[in-house]
């Protein structure tokens, strides 16, 4: 089964918004993205739900 974080990594992919772009706009770093959606590291409510949101409204 596909997990929310592998859809929005696929929804990212798939706006072909970078790393480096939405980690500036929410305000971490391009590391903590590519970590969080590895499933390396897990990232605040706040911030997730900042991802959530930049994806959505670019899609």
């Amino acid at each position: 089964m596909i997990t929310e974080r592998e859809i929005y990594f696929l929804k990212r992919k798939k706006a072909k918004i970078t790393m480096s772009e939405i980690a500036s706009a929410i305000g971490c770093s391009q590391s903590l993205i590519s970590r969080y959606e590895s499933g390396q590291r897990e990232m605040n409510n706040n911030l997730i739900n900042q991802y959530k949101k930049y994806i959505d409204n670019k899609t």
